[in-house]
């Protein structure tokens, strides 16, 4: 059992790499973005440190101005720590919820 569980450790790890080098591959589009995480214009441009006109431009029906590449790749980069991080919060191992006391349990 113990050797499963490094085997399907070890795979996941894989699997984290190869999801971090495809960062930019996978890129959403600023409304895909917004859709999943539900999140306002507003919040939008203050995540990627822009001003709302910006961002509202580049969601207008007409003539809509594309973000800069360096904007496309940071929605890329926090869509990715999220995703890990709902990975981990999936299944964290019970020695590690303890040691970090993510149980809710007293260790008196």
């Amino acid at each position: 059992m113990v050797r499963e569980e490094a085997e399907y450790n070890a795979h996941r790890v894989i699997q984290l790499l190869k999801f971090m080098r495809s960062i930019r591959r996978l890129a959403l589009h600023p409304r895909d973005f917004v859709e999943k995480y539900e999140l306002t214009q507003a919040q939008l441009a203050e995540l990627l440190g822009v001003s709302i006109q910006l961002v509202k431009t580049s969601f207008g029906r007409e003539n809509p101005r594309e973000l800069e590449q360096k904007y496309l790749d940071r929605l890329a980069e926090i869509d990715a720590l999220l995703e890990i991080k709902k990975v981990i919060d999936e299944k964290i191992p019970p020695h590690l919820e303890s040691l970090f006391h993510l149980d809710n349990k007293s260790n008196d």
